[in-house]
């Protein structure tokens, strides 16, 4: 079963992005003060799942979403279906088909 997604929020700089869970978030910091950062963890084996849901969990900003590689195209046009409730002007480059970014399918389970 997929997880559900995270609510999107404005932060105080005008950014869209996932509404973080402030204990993965503390606990990603704890760890990245001890050696432990982004960069191990992408070295680790985990689920494209697993990091889609990280991510929105450590409040990953709506186009640095769009921007990841394990990211689906389907859940990055997902986050800006709903992050143009907010505001139309919302999204990020998936949604004009970006060429570098864009193809990039659900993992099979």
């Amino acid at each position: 079963m997929k997880p559900p997604m995270q609510p999107l929020v404005v932060d105080p700089s005008g950014v869209v992005r996932f509404q973080e869970n402030k204990i993965v978030r503390a606990l990603l910091d704890y760890c990245s003060e001890r050696g432990m950062s982004l960069n191990e963890l992408h070295r680790m084996d985990f689920t494209q799942q697993d990091r889609t849901q990280f991510a929105q969990l450590i409040g990953y900003s709506l186009s640095g979403f769009h921007e990841l590689s394990y990211a689906s195209d389907e859940d990055a046009l997902a986050a800006s279906t709903e992050a143009k409730k907010i505001d139309p002007s919302f999204g990020g480059c998936r949604d004009t088909r970006c060429s570098w970014h864009c193809g990039v399918e659900t993992e099979a389970e």
